[in-house]
């Protein structure tokens, strides 16, 4: 009995760092509630056998279910109430998302009870593709609506004990829970799919539907591999930066004085295969291509 409570009670009564009190309270009193059903119910399975048995299984069953959601909601709407703007600042306005501070603290939660029992979990990053191409060719609108439509199919598609939130204008984040990185493949083929199969519910009254890709990348967490949270972020995709590449200073200064050497890298730059014709050549085929477009 020492080795069930300290195993298995103990660890879901702590209460993890950040909680409010009554949420805590809710919980430990829904789990006592839980312990109580479950001694009742094997009390009736002792006693009754059969329909009437399974009967009385099932309501006790339900009861638990009905009165955990009922203390979980009443805990919730208290915190609210004493401060309803105290979660505003964690919600991404446009889409009504967590956003990426909610993000880190759930994260670092999830983190933490996934090392404590040893399950896994997966961070998977959505990109809006050709967002800025999307925005330039239909309008901020548009855009806008490009959004909201990748953040519906992701609260449709996502299982309730999954996490999803807004990184920043064109990134989602979904924490998914005990899932490996292999069996977030399956969920980022499943987001692919369904953000690509709907056209976008635009407002501009586009003759043409339009549609939106999405690209997706998970991976799971390694306690040996991140040091925390934010590092795992990083790793994952959600705020790494690219940086242009830019030559050495001493090599643009060469390239300056040397106009044969600069439209050889301009040729290079327009073939990037490889096949770097002479300029006067891919000059007369980019007029030609020109010509035949308009």
């Amino acid at each position: 009995m020492n080795r069930i409570w300290r195993r298995w009670i103990r660890p879901r009564l702590a209460a993890p760092p950040g909680e409010p009190r009554r949420v805590t309270a809710a919980r430990r009193a829904a789990i006592a509630l839980g312990l109580i059903l479950l001694v009742a119910e094997f009390a009736v399975a002792l006693q009754y056998s059969g329909t009437v048995g399974a009967i009385l299984i099932a309501s006790t069953a339900g009861l638990a279910a009905f009165v955990y959601r009922g203390l979980q909601a009443l805990a919730t709407a208290s915190v609210q109430a004493e401060d309803p703007d105290a979660h505003r600042h964690l919600v991404d306005p446009e889409t009504r998302l967590p956003n990426r501070q909610q993000l880190i603290d759930t994260l670092a939660r999830d983190i933490a009870r996934a090392e404590r029992y040893r399950h896994p979990v997966t961070l998977a990053v959505v990109r809006i593709a050709q967002y800025e191409d999307i925005r330039t060719a239909w309008g901020a609108g548009t855009a806008r609506q490009a959004v909201e439509h990748v953040a519906e199919t992701l609260v449709r598609i996502t299982r309730a004990s999954d996490f999803v939130a807004r990184l920043d204008e064109t990134r989602f984040a979904v924490i998914l829970l005990q899932c490996t990185g292999a069996q977030a493949a399956a969920y980022t083929d499943r987001v692919t799919l369904a953000v690509s199969n709907r056209p976008v519910r635009s407002s501009a009254h586009l003759k043409v539907p339009l549609y939106v890709g999405v690209e997706v990348t998970a991976l799971e967490y390694d306690a040996a591999r991140f040091r925390g949270p934010l590092e795992f972020l990083s790793q994952a995709g959600g705020d790494l930066i690219l940086q242009a590449v830019r030559p050495p200073r001493a090599q643009r200064s060469a390239l300056a004085h040397d106009p044969r050497a600069m439209r050889q890298q301009l040729v290079r730059d327009y073939y990037p295969d490889g096949d770097v014709k002479d300029f006067a050549e891919a000059y007369r085929e980019a007029r030609s291509r020109s010509r035949h477009a308009g």
